[in-house]
């Protein structure tokens, strides 16, 4: 196995490339950061060296309860 240089995940979104990132934590908050700002997007973070690749959701947001006025 060869050691890659460079960073180790890949962020694609719809299948193209769009970022590069050392660090597992980081990768997947900025991937969670361009699925909130294009929510119907494929946002992926791949790992180089194992070829693991996670998708990430579309996180649901809890709505509010509303109060009853008297």
């Amino acid at each position: 196995m060869t050691m890659t240089t460079g960073a180790r995940y890949e962020i694609t979104v719809d299948g193209q490339p769009r970022s590069n990132r050392d660090d597992k934590t980081i990768a997947i908050k900025a991937a969670e950061y361009l699925k909130h700002n294009n929510p119907h997007a494929e946002v992926a973070v791949r790992d180089r060296m194992t070829g693991d690749t996670i998708t990430i959701k579309t996180p649901i947001v809890a709505q509010p309860e509303r109060r009853r006025g008297r």
